[in-house]
């Protein structure tokens, strides 16, 4: 009875105390006025939030929350609007989809308006035209689709030099694991009939010819990388900043580097050094270029908080099933004609993300260029093939692993996942690492045996499910047929078993829009209008959780983010409509009004 008095009293101290020191607070900012969802469970909302210098003071009913008014506190009326925590971005390219803003767009429906290589062409004139770009000076194209045009083809030297012989002109792929050039930039990356096709690349060849025809597959893109032009320090800040500031415009407040290399990391270095990145970033240096300085710095930083930190290592286990590329334990749906007639990789770029801002290949990539392995059909039909070897994944497994840090793993096909796993069986035998909270990007066709295994150790499948909305139809009928094409992204599955699960939008693949990740995970309606997978498909919150607390977690950041708490950021979003009280269908429809980082206003639409 003591006892229980004593406990008693204790805790109606403690709830008499922090009543008292809340009253004591004096906010910033008190937003009330529409829903304002937590997160902290489905359906948890509150009338108002007080924010003091950038976090959280209090969430609760208006009268309570008006008692921290002062006389310069800030009200802030919703308007009826949706405010909930800011979107975390659980895997995307933020430099490269930077880069991608400072050149010619050409994304295909139904992310853009290129339909033809005309369009290309058209495109790629009016940019010559507008810039009064001088004879020598390099163009820039990104985000042409081989699939997505009514030729159904890459455009290839021929249809460049119709554009111009005098400019050199370089177009990435929407995957950014291969490219097309003309004749003059061929030219200057010294790429002839003679040159050899590297080791896990391709140049590809005109019929009955050596001769290239202009477009470089994967690894052969080396060549043409160490020909580019860089860009002074501040026009590479400057695109990083204009890029960063997209992100907030979509609601983001954190972003990931998910392909860092030397380049790449130098310059978000140097962003953040000047205070001028108005969200966090993290990045995830690529296994290929990690040096002991890197490793170092990562070992002893991932964890800790910061505008700008790297927060493990990046494995790329194989490529993508839309090119062909991803590693499968069974064939594809429709065998690829031959090894030339393959079609690009569509999916996530990561081993052919080496563009940063016309930076150059370092000694360390070029070097791992020429090991990496080729590609091979087996006897009962082509499954694509691995990226790395098994040593490989070993390795840097071991070293992750031995460092204590999160590495992240790109697998798309379910045969690159069953290497990983005995990577990870061979490294740590029957002791799990849950607490490392590692990463499996993409994990398309994980296969529930393969999530009884990532679950008991720990790991967060971080899914794409644009996949489903924008490549869906193509997946059933040609990659991979009805029955496999129905599991892609098998967020339930993951979800059925416990695990948490993030959600990514895979930048600058398929552009910076959460709300249309929230809805293909959801809806799982593919472009021509079919349901692919319905009992994959997850809930409206269960989705925003992945892009908001779930995705915190990911990043080891729960205490700071994700949820709306006391004590945590003021990084907040204000949506157009109630998420959760919106026709599911109609998510996509949903505006990003405003963006708010620690407190500080970062986008507010016009």
């Amino acid at each position: 009875m003591t006892k229980i008095f004593i406990a008693c009293a204790l805790v109606l101290y403690l709830s008499a105390w922090s009543v008292t020191t809340a009253e004591a607070q004096t906010a910033d900012v008190i937003f009330s006025g529409g829903p304002i969802y937590t997160m902290i469970r489905d359906g948890h909302r509150v009338e108002a939030t007080a924010v003091e210098k950038g976090k959280i003071i209090a969430t609760g009913t208006m009268e309570d929350i008006l008692k921290m008014k002062g006389p310069g506190t800030k009200l802030v009326d919703l308007d009826g609007k949706s405010m909930m925590p800011g979107f975390i971005d659980a895997h995307s390219h933020v430099v490269q989809q930077s880069l991608k803003f400072a050149v010619v767009n050409l994304d295909p429906a139904p992310i853009g308006d290129v339909e033809s290589i005309e369009d290309i062409q058209r495109k790629l004139r009016q940019r010559i035209e507008e810039k009064q770009l001088e004879p020598g000076k390099w163009l820039f194209g990104w985000g042409y689709d081989d699939t997505g045009v009514t030729e159904g083809r890459h455009p290839n030297r021929e249809d460049l030099d119709a554009v111009s012989t005098t400019h050199p002109i370089l177009l990435m792929h929407i995957s950014s694991h291969l490219m097309t050039a003309n004749s003059k930039a061929l030219e200057l990356a010294g790429i002839t009939a003679d040159t050899p096709d590297p080791e896990g690349g391709k140049i590809q060849r005109m019929p009955s010819t050596t001769e290239p025809n202009g477009v470089l597959e994967e690894k052969a893109m080396g060549f043409m990388l160490k020909a580019l032009p860089s860009p002074t320090a501040d026009r590479a800040l400057e695109m990083l900043v204009y890029g960063l500031g997209k992100y907030a415009e979509a609601g983001i407040t954190t972003a990931q580097e998910g392909g860092g290399v030397p380049g790449m990391l130098k310059l978000l270095e140097s962003g953040a050094k000047a205070g001028i990145m108005p969200i966090d970033v993290v990045s995830y240096p690529v296994y290929a270029t990690l040096d002991d300085a890197t490793f170092s710095r990562i070992a002893e930083g991932w964890n800790k908080p910061a505008r700008y930190r790297m927060g493990g290592i990046k494995l790329v286990l194989d490529g993508s099933i839309q090119g062909y590329t991803a590693y499968l334990s069974q064939p594809y749906h429709i065998q690829p004609a031959s090894e030339t007639d393959r079609e690009a990789d569509l999916c996530g770029s990561d081993t052919g993300m080496k563009m940063v801002l016309g930076g150059n290949w370092s000694d360390a990539e070029n070097e791992a260029a020429e090991q990496e392995p080729k590609a091979h059909a087996g006897a009962d039909g082509y499954r694509g093939y691995a990226n790395m070897t098994l040593e490989e994944v070993v390795k840097y497994v071991r070293m992750a692993d031995d460092a204590g840090i999160p590495f992240i793993a790109h697998t798309n096909g379910d045969a690159a996942t069953d290497l990983l796993i005995e990577a990870i069986r061979q490294v740590r035998g029957d002791r799990p690492r849950p607490e490392l909270r590692s990463v499996i990007i993409h994990a398309q066709t994980i296969r529930e045996d393969q999530l009884d295994f990532a679950a008991q150790q720990g790991f967060v499948p971080s899914f794409f499910p644009i996949h489903v909305q924008f490549w869906g139809d193509r997946h059933r009928d040609i990659f991979l047929g009805p029955e496999r094409a129905a599991r892609i992204d098998p967020a339930r599955s993951a979800l059925d078993r416990g695990m948490k699960i993030t959600l990514h939008h895979d930048a600058p693949v398929a552009g910076i829009n959460i709300l249309n990740v929230v809805s293909s995970a959801v809806n799982r309606r593919t472009t021509s209008g079919k349901t692919l997978g319905p009992d994959q498909a997850i809930t409206p919150y269960e989705a925003f959780s992945a892009v908001t607390k779930d995705a915190a977690w990911q990043y080891f950041e729960e205490n700071r983010k994700g949820t709306l708490e006391v004590g945590k950021l003021a990084d907040l979003v204000v949506l157009s409509e109630n998420p959760f009280k919106i026709d599911p269908m109609k998510i996509p429809s949903i505006q990003v009004v405003e963006t708010i980082k620690e407190g500080e206003r970062i986008f507010r639409q016009q």
